[in-house]
Formats: C-alpha cells, sequence, structure tokens
C-alpha cells in the first residue's frame, strides 16, 4: 500500500472546500443579482403607474443588494423629482454617476431635471457629458440646443438643432426649433426653409405655419404669409392672431376690405392690437 502524505491530503481537502464555497457563492451572488433585477422591475412599473413612494422603497431594496449597480439611484431619483424631492433627486443622480461615470441615461435626466429647474447652465454641462460620450446621441444635441435658446445663445443653439438634424434628418422638432433660432437672429429666409421642412413632417403642425407666416411677412412675402396664415385659420377658427396678422398682411396689399374684416374678426376675439390697425386704416382712408 501506498503510503499518503498527510498534509497533501489536507490540501486536497482544504481545495475540495474551498471549490465547493466558491460554488454556493455563485449561486448566492446569482440568487441576489436576481432579486436586484426583480426589485429594479418592481420600480420600473412603480414608476409607469405613478406610485413614486413605492419606487423609491424598491430601488433602496436593490441597492441594499447591488450597490454599486447606477441603474436604481437613478430610477430612485427619477421618483424623487416626479414627486418635487430635488435635493434628494440629485443627490442620488449624483451616486448614480459616482458608480458609472459613463451612465448616459442618467446625465440625461438630470439634464432634463436641471432644465426644468430653469438651470440652464447646469443642464448644458449635463447633456455636454453625453455628446462626449456618444457624439451621435441626438437626444442630448437637441436639448442642449433648447438650452442654449433659453439662454439666449442663439448660435449654439442653432449649432446643436443642426446636429441633431445631421444625426436625424426626421427630427421634426429639431427643424422647427432651429427655425426659430433663426428667426430670433432675422434669418428669416432660413427661418422659413426651416419651417417648411417642419411642415412636411408634420403637415398639421398650427405653430409651424403661423410662424412661417410671420418670417414670410419680414420677408415682404405678403402673400406667401397670408397663405400660411389661412391654414392656421383652417385649423384653428378661434386663431386670432391668425386673423390680426392676415388683416395686417392684407392691408399691405392694399386690399382694405379683407383687411378689416380680418381685423375686425380679430377683434371680436379679443386680439389687443386689433382695433388700433382698423383705425390706421380707417384713417388712411
Amino acid at each position: 500500500m501506498k503510503k499518503v502524505d498527510k498534509d497533501k491530503g489536507l490540501i486536497i481537502r482544504n481545495q475540495g472546500l474551498v471549490n465547493f464555497t466558491k460554488f454556493q457563492l455563485g449561486i448566492t451572488n446569482k440568487l441576489l443579482k436576481k432579486e436586484a433585477t426583480d426589485w429594479l422591475q418592481k420600480a420600473k412599473n412603480h414608476l409607469k403607474q405613478k406610485a413614486y413612494p413605492e419606487a423609491i422603497d424598491a430601488c433602496n431594496k436593490a441597492i441594499e443588494i447591488t450597490p454599486h449597480d447606477a441603474t436604481p439611484y437613478r430610477y430612485s431619483a427619477i421618483a424623487r423629482m416626479l414627486i418635487g424631492d430635488y435635493a434628494d433627486a440629485l443627490e442620488d443622480f449624483g451616486l448614480a454617476i459616482e458608480q458609472d461615470p459613463n451612465d448616459i441615461e442618467t446625465y440625461l435626466e438630470r439634464g432634463f431635471m436641471h432644465y426644468d429647474l430653469k438651470d440652464f447652465q447646469s443642464a448644458i454641462n449635463d447633456f455636454s457629458k453625453v455628446v462626449i460620450i456618444d457624439d451621435q446621441n441626438v437626444q442630448a444635441f437637441f436639448s442642449r440646443g433648447y438650452a442654449y435658446y433659453d439662454l439666449k445663445k442663439f448660435k449654439s443653439a442653432i449649432d446643436d438643432f443642426s446636429k441633431a438634424i445631421d444625426i436625424d434628418p426626421n427630427h421634426v422638432d429639431a427643424w422647427y426649433n432651429r427655425g426659430f433660432a433663426k428667426f430670433d437672429i432675422e434669418n428669416y429666409r432660413g427661418a422659413v426653409a426651416d419651417f417648411t421642412a417642419s411642415i412636411k413632417l408634420r403637415p398639421n403642425d398650427i405653430n409651424a405655419y403661423a410662424n412661417r407666416g410671420e418670417a414670410r411677412y419680414h420677408l415682404a412675402h405678403l402673400r406667401g404669409a397670408i397663405a400660411d396664415f389661412t391654414v392656421v385659420i383652417q385649423l384653428d377658427p378661434d386663431a386670432a392672431n391668425a386673423y390680426y396678422n392676415r388683416g395686417v398682411a392684407q392691408s399691405d396689399l392694399l386690399n382694405e376690405y379683407q383687411a378689416i374684416k380680418d381685423l375686425e374678426m380679430a377683434l371680436s376675439l379679443d386680439h389687443p392690437g386689433a382695433q388700433e390697425a382698423i383705425n390706421k386704416i380707417k384713417k388712411s382712408k
């Protein structure tokens, strides 16, 4: 019989114990991960149902199990944001970013919150983080453009809306808002082109017609402006401003009868400038 080395046998037995322990830990980790995933799914469902305190509780359960996962912190932050608990929401967004500094969704959501709180520069900072991580993220460019617009940084807004359009040529809101920004810097031809692109993508957008009509008016394209204001009135027969603007354009074309008719309709709809415009036409006759 071969002699067994006592110490070697002990090592083998200990190695077997270690392997068994690792196996058990693997099972435990899988179960814990599944439990955390289940809590996250519950949190997501609660968010959809607008049950925000319940969503926060579910997130806390997930965090207890997987404290280094960014997702439950982000969900918790969103829930807190939606109940107006902005300070704690900011803290949770920060914790999510600590766990995953490249978590695009967290930067976007925090950016949206900053925007809603009118902290436009902080919103821009968050959206800028996203475009550094993903330079094809259309939502980040569009949202940053929106924030730049509110800071009256129209050139930067136009650049971001343009980038959003480059990434997604069918992004109707990027076309529309770029037209709006161009209008504000008196680039009326550019505004008309963008509002036209917007209308092609969203044919019944009353605001796009109204704004294109105003841009055309500034270019002295009076008949085109009248056509746009007419579409606005067809879409909304109570659009006082469209009657007023069409009346002013008709007056500039010396169509006094049509002008007064439109302005009287605007007056009946309580447009504040209608009576003065009517008086001006009658005085000039």
